[in-house]
């Protein structure tokens, strides 16, 4: 039983890297690029780097993508984390990993009531509390539409 909670909540997590991914794409404003050590290490350990090297440990808390902005030319790497609803302690506690070798960067936290997304020093001094997604790139409408995706997999699943 362990195993299939642990899967479902992989597949959660895949999908709502994917519903981040997908929905900046539609803007054509993003240029997303998969960043997390899932994409990173196995391709260095297979180049012959110990998987308890240092440099390899600080990979591991990789956020999962690095994301430009097309007309600022900005660079944020963001973490992608699914929660049912928010829980407020979780995303401190996340904030606050991610912020010992990734500072700065993001989190963006895609829930069954909408999208979140924040710096992670804002979350850490508002002690987990994580902004709604609002950017004027990525419009309610679009969000709307990627959030139907979650909830129609989450009432399915």
């Amino acid at each position: 039983m362990d195993n299939l909670i642990f899967a479902r909540n992989l597949v959660k997590g895949k999908i709502a890297e994917t519903i981040f991914a997908q929905m900046l794409r539609e803007t054509k404003d993003f240029t997303v690029l998969e960043f997390g050590y899932e994409k990173i290490i196995p391709e260095l350990v297979q180049q012959g780097y110990d998987e308890n090297n240092l440099m390899l440990e600080t990979l591991r808390t990789a956020p999962d993508f690095a994301v430009i902005n097309q007309k600022t030319r900005e660079v944020r790497l963001i973490e992608v984390k699914y929660q049912r609803t928010i829980n407020y302690d979780y995303v401190l506690k996340y904030a606050e990993k991610m912020s010992q070798s990734w500072n700065p960067s993001y989190l963006f936290v895609a829930t069954l009531d909408g999208f979140y997304f924040d710096e992670i020093n804002n979350v850490i001094n508002d002690k987990g509390r994580i902004s709604p997604l609002k950017h004027p790139q990525i419009s309610n409408d679009l969000q709307d539409k990627y959030l139907k995706i979650l909830t129609d997999f989450e009432k399915n699943n």
